[in-house]
């Protein structure tokens, strides 16, 4: 097989699995790919392209809860 086939195969077989993923598992792959993509960039360029609703929580601020 050469290099080209391979690539074209490769392609041809993932459609098949993605066609038989439920919408669920869709996203799920989409997003674990954004996270792989993300993971390359670095803290600063993270917060940039960051929406302002999106935030870093402090975990040394975090309130142990008082329970029973």
């Amino acid at each position: 097989m050469t290099p080209n086939e391979r690539e074209e195969f490769i392609f041809d077989l993932a459609q098949h699995k993605v066609k038989q993923l439920s919408d669920a598992g869709i996203f799920a792959m989409a997003v674990d790919q954004m996270c792989m993509l993300l993971d390359n960039e670095s803290e600063e360029r993270l917060l940039q392209i960051a929406p302002a609703n999106l935030y870093i929580q402090d975990k040394k601020k975090h309130i142990k809860a008082k329970g029973f």
